[in-house]
């Protein structure tokens, strides 16, 4: 019993250690995304929801600061309306099971709305079955308006793929598997090709966060600290790391398709999600997406998962406090005065760019600029030696004129 009760003290101890850390690095300006992705990879992720609502909008680049108002009379005539209330009826599974039906009720308008706002806005996206697996994790969690701020970002990077009219791009990404599986064990893959069973039974598992084959709520939720702290493709990492883990399973059946179709479209019950966690982000470190891409003859720009998450990283990497946001005029840009508040690992990037594009005008205003305004009057020649005069001067001014306002504006929100 001591032992047990020394055991509890010091799991409490381990996650209230955790929590303080995340709440100062969400609390630090600007905000210490890579501690806060450190431990959303770590044993236990994020802990609770408490902190999940905070850190998770953080994660992906986006603020409370950023909920507005929305007109919602053109949402009951979208195309795609009925198909999703269809799937958004059948998600009882997903909703926790000590829930009131008057909650239920609630919590499945609310995700009909996310949706269907989400395809209005995103007029190029295609509505999936699944995709509602992937949005009510974060909405149990987060509420209405911060799980469509989310969506929006996920939309341009981490589940673009899933979302056109076919899936050509969906299919190269499960093409990832076979060869991490190969790099990993080739034995396995081999058994598998061998067996004509293609990888299509990870399907629901990509595209829908494997919220569509995990029972309970909270393992969802675990599963989504790991997502959006890591690469696009974890997924994938995570779905070969399951497939790792039922090797000996495998190898004892008969080779054949029907048998290991079978066997690995059916996930176990038993199975350690949090050992398989650590599993994928070591499988990462192993074998990267390029080595990956390589060892299979993959074309990694066939993906927006992979050719979109450099600027993602870019989008997080700089942002405020919501506690410093919430100071702010919506829209406000920085005063002149104010640029030098700006973090230290912005300033030179913003004063040295502004710097050279200030020389480069001068330069160019001296040797083409006051030269070919003399030469014009003393000289009159055609309108197209008259261009390449004033053409590199009207450039500068664009061009530094451009990244004046960006810095000044851009610096305001993510710093």
């Amino acid at each position: 019993m001591d032992t047990e009760l020394r055991l509890r003290k010091g799991a409490l101890h381990w996650q209230y250690e955790k929590l303080r850390e995340v709440q100062e690095a969400l609390e630090r300006d600007p905000v210490d995304i890579e501690t806060i992705r450190k431990h959303a990879i770590s044993n236990g992720g994020l802990v609770n929801n408490e902190m999940r609502k905070k850190a998770w909008p953080k994660m992906v680049g986006v603020s409370v600061c950023d909920i507005s108002p929305y007109d919602d009379t053109a949402l009951s005539s979208h195309k795609d309306r009925a198909q999703v209330q269809l799937d958004v009826n059948r998600c009882h599974r997903r909703l926790p099971k000590d829930m009131s039906e008057e909650e239920r009720a609630e919590i499945q308008k609310q995700l009909v709305r996310v949706i269907v706002r989400l395809l209005a806005k995103h007029r190029g996206i295609h509505y999936y079955q699944g995709f509602h697996d992937i949005v009510v994790t974060f909405l149990l969690v987060l509420g209405e308006d911060l799980t469509f701020l989310i969506m929006s970002q996920l939309i341009t990077c981490h589940i673009n793929d899933f979302l056109d009219a076919d899936m050509t791009r969906t299919k190269s990404i499960i093409a990832y598997i076979s060869p991490l599986l190969a790099l990993q064990c080739a034995e396995l893959e081999e058994f598998i090709t061998r067996s004509e069973c293609a990888y299509y039974f990870s399907l629901s598992w990509l595209i829908t966060w494997f919220g569509h084959v995990v029972e309970h709520p909270d393992l969802a939720c675990r599963l989504v600290d790991l997502f959006l702290a890591t690469h696009p493709l974890m997924p994938v990492y995570l779905s070969t790391a399951i497939i790792l883990s039922r090797k000996s399973e495998v190898l004892s059946l008969e080779c054949e398709l029907s048998s290991v179709h079978g066997l690995l479209s059916r996930l176990p019950d038993d199975l350690n999600f949090e050992a398989l966690i650590q599993k994928s982000t070591e499988l990462f470190a192993q074998c990267p997406p390029v080595a990956v891409a390589s060892k299979g003859r993959l074309n990694p720009r066939a993906s927006t998962l992979v050719s979109s998450y450099p600027k993602f990283l870019q989008k997080t990497a700089r942002q405020r406090p919501d506690s410093v946001l919430a100071t702010l005029p919506k829209n406000q840009t920085l005063t002149w005065a104010q640029w030098g508040y700006m973090p230290l690992h912005s300033a030179p990037w913003a004063a040295g760019s502004v710097f050279v594009i200030t020389i480069i005008f001068f330069c160019t205003l001296k040797h083409y600029g006051l030269l070919g305004v003399a030469a014009m009057w003393l000289r009159p020649s055609s309108w197209i030696s008259t261009m390449t005069y004033i053409a590199p001067v009207a450039g500068s001014v664009f061009i530094a004129s451009a990244m004046l306002w960006a810095v000044k504006h851009y610096s305001s929100h993510r710093l």
